[in-house]
């Protein structure tokens, strides 16, 4: 048995079956865990969805930023941009199905050795805190999904603190869990960098370089930072490899720690 962590999809159907043909993966015997972003972009979503409600119960995936947009929009509460591809998937008769499910989804997925999110943790949380407040924020969304995505978007506050209240503290976790790449000297957090290592901006240090102020064991195994690529990190892996901008869908084995990757299907892309 072997568990195999997946970058994000982005829709990108035809690129993920090429990819679970390359590992050779068998559900009945192999585990699969999605780093979020499954929809949106690419041209597959209502495929990636279909095929993730057929093996839900042999698949690990937790929410990333354009899964939330998703449901964001099915709750009326945003309206699709011009870039997204989801049509089919709001169109469907299988809507509420994805919906349901969907927001079922956790922000963390944590095990004994590795914790999962889209984007990334901040280094004032343990991983049982971080689990904690997933955990506070999902079941929000879950019974109040309206409220939710009303107060969701926003950019503040951008710095940790013990005592923030109410949505300001859910809206903090859910932007650190599925958006942070840097941040800046004071530890807040930089919105706006989405480019490459090497053209850093001296004032911003990518999550990942700060150590954490309580010692973690864990890999911690993200996406979401495409121009990246897929990269082994202080903390972890980084998997996202841009397969919706035509380049790569990336799987790690959590066995041995090798990369495998496809390079993208152009029937995926637009």
């Amino acid at each position: 048995m072997t568990t195999y962590v997946v970058g994000d999809i982005q829709g990108c159907f035809h690129s993920f079956q090429n990819l679970l043909d390359q590992l050779s993966f068998n559900p009945a015997r192999d585990n699969l865990w999605l780093v979020g972003d499954l929809i949106n972009r690419g041209l597959g979503s209502l495929e990636v969805l279909n095929w993730c409600l057929d093996h839900h119960s042999k698949i690990t995936v937790v929410l990333g930023n354009h899964d939330l947009h998703f449901l964001a929009i099915a709750f009326n509460q945003k309206k699709p941009s011009k870039l997204d591809t989801l049509d089919a998937l709001l169109n469907s008769k299988k809507l509420k199905r994805f919906i349901d499910w969907v927001i079922s989804l956790p922000l963390v997925h944590t095990n004994h050795d590795h914790v999962m999110v889209h984007a990334g943790l901040l280094p004032q949380w343990t991983v049982e805190l971080s689990q904690k407040l997933s955990d506070e924020v999902v079941s929000y969304l879950q019974q109040h999904p309206e409220d939710f995505f009303k107060k969701m978007y926003g950019n503040q506050p951008n710095l940790w603190s013990d005592q923030l209240k109410d949505f300001d503290k859910k809206r903090l976790v859910i932007n650190v869990m599925t958006r942070l790449r840097c941040l800046n000297q004071d530890l807040s957090i930089d919105y706006d960098y989405k480019g490459t290592l090497e053209s850093l901006p001296e004032k911003l240090t990518p999550w990942f370089d700060v150590k954490p102020e309580k010692d973690r064991h864990h890999q911690i195994l993200t996406g979401h930072w495409s121009a990246l690529g897929a990269i082994k990190h202080n903390l972890g892996f980084s998997l996202d490899s841009g397969c919706v901008w035509g380049h790569e869908l990336t799987a790690l084995n959590l066995d041995n720690d090798q990369l495998t990757s496809v390079p993208a299907d152009r029937k995926d892309l637009g």
